[in-house]
């Protein structure tokens, strides 16, 4: 099976001073049709950056991506297309929903008039049929009195119900990518819980694979096929889900799990990486996580890790793992 997306040495740098700043080096990985896969790390690491590569969302004037990246689209080069066809592709074949729906939401238009005009926008319905269209996915969501809930303003819904508009939004157009960056960030667990159980629910019917970014291990336990780790704008892991969690190989992918507190020790001291992500212009030599890392030797400040198979389905960047040791 042919993967729906493909993303090979991603490099985005970012114009600071004057000039151009890498902050994500060599990022590659890939998402098959009806997938769900988990892009985790913490705050820093390039994880929605690399998102709003994918989605073409980039500030053009302040950021570039490196002359090797390609970002593949069901079989197609989507970096570089001209924004008008990025534009077809774009909230009608590939949707995201953003962390923050009230600043995703324009405060000044009411739901039905931002629902209606994307739909619009990606298909050739009339107002009419477009209104039905917009009821239909409110109702898909969850939300009662969709009808009424089409002339109110993203203030007057909570935080749940703005969520699971931006999700009604986004899968309107039953889109085959969904990106879904932080999408329970700011969720109470309850709300939570039912928002990752709506957008499973919908992924069964519209067969769309999901891109789940995230910093939650919870969330990626629950709802992932694959996760794929990053640090400091680069991947250092990818596995499936239970390979991740019973079997982790890389020293940050042990540390982020070790980071999770227990419940059944509360007098457990809670563990904590080392140490902070260093800044894109301070990024060391060799392996980005060596400064943090308890295993670095001399080689890992020296020379960046290779990519090794640990199975047909675990990768990892570590130098730990290589035959050669990190030498040449």
């Amino acid at each position: 099976m042919t993967a729906l997306l493909e993303v090979k040495d991603l490099e985005v740098k970012f114009k600071k001073d004057h000039e151009f700043v890498s902050t994500i080096n060599g990022v590659s990985f890939h998402i098959m049709p009806g997938e769900t896969v988990g892009i985790v790390g913490e705050s820093g690491c390039g994880k929605s950056v690399t998102s709003l590569s994918v989605m073409g969302l980039l500030p053009k004037e302040y950021s570039q991506l490196g002359d090797k990246s390609t970002i593949e689209f069901n079989g197609q080069r989507i970096n570089g297309l001209p924004e008008l066809d990025y534009q077809r592709i774009r909230g009608n074949e590939i949707a995201m929903i953003f962390q923050d729906p009230m600043s995703s939401l324009n405060p000044v238009l009411s739901i039905g008039y931002q629902l209606v005009e994307m739909i619009r926008n990606h298909t050739n319905l009339p107002k009419k049929s477009a209104k039905a269209r917009a009821v239909e996915m409110l109702e898909k969501v969850g939300i009662p009195r969709a009808t009424q809930l089409l002339n109110e303003y993203p203030h007057q819904l909570s935080g749940g119900m703005r969520q699971r508009v931006m999700i009604a939004m986004a899968l309107s157009c039953n889109p085959k990518l969904l990106i879904a960056d932080e999408p329970t960030t700011a969720l109470d667990v309850t709300i939570q819980a039912q928002i990752l159980d709506l957008m499973r629910t919908l992924q069964i019917e519209f067969n769309t694979a999901i891109m789940l970014i995230t910093h939650d291990l919870g969330v990626v336990a629950e709802v992932c096929d694959r996760v794929i780790v990053m640090y400091a704008g680069r991947v250092v892991e990818e596995a499936p889900v239970a390979d991740i969690f019973t079997n982790p190989k890389h020293p940050y992918t042990k540390g982020l799990l070790e980071s999770i507190p227990s419940l059944s020790d509360e007098k457990e001291r809670l563990h904590a990486i080392s140490g902070s992500v260093p800044l894109p212009e301070e990024m060391p030599a060799g392996c980005r996580f060596a400064p943090r890392c308890a295993h670095a030797t001399e080689p890992c400040y020296q020379f960046i890790p290779p990519r090794v198979k640990m199975s047909d389905s675990q990768y990892t960047s570590c130098w730990l793992y290589s035959e050669d040791g990190g030498v040449g």
